[in-house]
């Protein structure tokens, strides 16, 4: 993922809370090696989840639109499909 402008990392569509977690986590782990990393979600957060980013004072996550900048890499975590 070196060498991309920026990587966009998320999990499924309507995400529970550990496809969140993971897309925070690994997005932190990028940026912890120097690569921009943002971690995104697709679709609405089921309340749980809310609770959970709300209680660990999470900043709340983008959702990441069909348009996806030019120059950038993606990663899928906590997902079983390519599309």
């Amino acid at each position: 993922v070196r060498g991309f402008d920026e990587v966009a990392v998320f999990g499924h569509l309507n995400p529970d809370t550990d496809s969140i977690a993971t897309a925070i986590g690994y997005a932190a782990l990028l940026r912890s090696m120097g690569i921009n990393a943002k971690a995104y979600h697709l679709g609405d957060l089921n309340k749980e989840t809310e609770f959970v980013l709300n209680t660990a004072q999470v900043q709340s996550l983008d959702v990441l639109s069909e348009d996806i900048p030019d120059g950038s890499e993606v990663v899928l975590v906590d997902h079983n499909e390519r599309e």
